[in-house]
């Protein structure tokens, strides 16, 4: 930790004022000595420098809140994911809008049931339908409340672990939000060709083949749109590559480049493999989506591609939620991956190769979600066994079976 240095001030008031540079916000820190006698103020000052440096100082829960803001972001911007900080300055701006903290210690168990009650309120918003703008009405999903919450929830531990909130507050999290729900849905084959079908409608001739060609890696491998776009032919510190060996092709992810932060390898499913292996190239990226006039590769920038992925899936009239009136987007061809999957392996297996961090996840979304499927499954393979058993396997508790009816 950076040396602390406490400095005695004249402020031009009745006692003298003690401060130093705080080395995680870079700000000064002042507070009064309680005296104006020099002499007593530097034994005053030289007493909180030792406490300083021992750390047995605990910041008050005075501090202004912009101070503790900026602390916080300094302690966590190298640690969490850049999508992550965002979620985080989410939930610190629509506390800070509604709650209008002035200190840390602001951050009260009333004031956090207050905000939980603030965010499940009606809200409008402002669409386009047939081309005109209409005011719609609608509501957080206590998914997004839940996270919120969560979020503010790991803020006030931290500042309770710095010293500078006495007391966490109590946070009453959304019991709803544990009934897991896709914010999209898995889209069939058919749909996925309408899509491919509509590329040039909207990146233009020039560029469609290099959308096209992102899709279907996005449909074969089941990547997340930011890894597919940092997928590269040749390893590189910090990104995710490819490895191509046939039944033994492999993804090579560092850490940071996925959304778990773990260096994996991850096998490569097969029609991806098959999809790539003609495109194979020294070094380069991947996938290098043109500009909508073709006119050099677009700016690899996650959101924007995301952006014309969603227009086609407009474009192509795919409906994710009736509810919401989602269209089809490109995390939706990650489910669509996952899906297909969930039917030929087991879901030890769909875990690894969905790189979820637990099997619960992989269950939830992903396992028992189709039952028109699982029962033609059942179907066939009772076919299977009248076709195919013969009496002898067939046996139940040694009576013979029953002989199927031919007309």
């Amino acid at each position: 930790m950076e040396e602390i240095k406490v400095h005695v001030v004249d402020k031009g008031r009745k006692y003298l004022y003690m401060l130093y540079r705080d080395p995680i916000t870079n700000r000064q820190v002042a507070r009064s000595t309680g005296t104006a006698s020099k002499k007593e103020a530097a034994k005053v000052a030289a007493k909180w420098e030792a406490e300083l440096q021992e750390g047995r100082y605990e910041r008050s829960a005075r501090m202004p809140w912009a101070e503790f803001r900026e602390a916080w972001e300094d302690a966590h911007m190298h640690d969490l994911a850049p999508a992550t900080m965002v979620n985080y300055a989410a939930t610190f701006n629509a506390f800070e809008d509604f709650c209008n903290p002035q200190r840390v210690g602001d951050l009260t168990t009333p004031r956090v049931t207050a905000y939980a009650a603030h965010l499940r309120r009606e809200r409008t918003r402002t669409i386009k339908r047939g081309g005109e703008e209409v005011q719609e009405s609608y509501r957080l999903s206590e998914a997004s409340v839940g996270r919120h919450l969560r979020h503010l929830k790991a803020v006030a531990r931290w500042a309770s672990r710095q010293g500078m909130l006495p007391k966490v507050p109590q946070f009453e999290m959304p019991k709803r939000a544990n009934a897991a729900r896709m914010k999209g849905r898995p889209i069939t084959g058919e749909e996925f060709d309408r899509m491919i079908a509509a590329v040039p409608k909207v990146v233009g001739e020039n560029a469609a083949e290099s959308w096209k060609f992102l899709l279907r890696g996005l449909w074969t491998s089941g990547l997340r749109l930011g890894e597919a776009l940092a997928l590269r032919w040749d390893q590189t510190p910090g990104g995710v590559s490819v490895r191509l060996d046939g039944q033994q092709s492999v993804l090579a992810f560092d850490a940071g480049s996925q959304k778990s932060g773990k260096v994996e390898l991850v096998p490569l499913a097969p029609e991806a493999m098959l999809l790539i292996e003609g495109r194979a190239e020294p070094s380069g990226y991947v996938f290098s989506p043109k500009r909508m006039r073709g006119e050099g590769p677009m700016v690899r920038d996650a959101v924007k591609v995301s952006k014309v992925v969603g227009k086609i899936g407009r474009k192509a009239g795919i409906i994710t939620d009736t509810e919401k009136g989602k269209t089809a987007t490109a995390h939706d061809l990650r489910r669509s991956f996952g899906f297909r999957w969930s039917r030929r392996i087991m879901p030890a297996e769909l875990k690894e190769l969905m790189r979820h961090a637990s099997i619960e996840t992989t269950m939830t979304y992903y396992v028992g979600h189709d039952a028109r499927a699982t029962s033609a499954a059942l179907w066939g393979k009772l076919v299977d066994t009248l076709v195919d058993t013969s009496p002898e396997e067939a046996q139940v508790d040694g009576q013979e079976p029953s002989k199927p009816r031919v007309k």
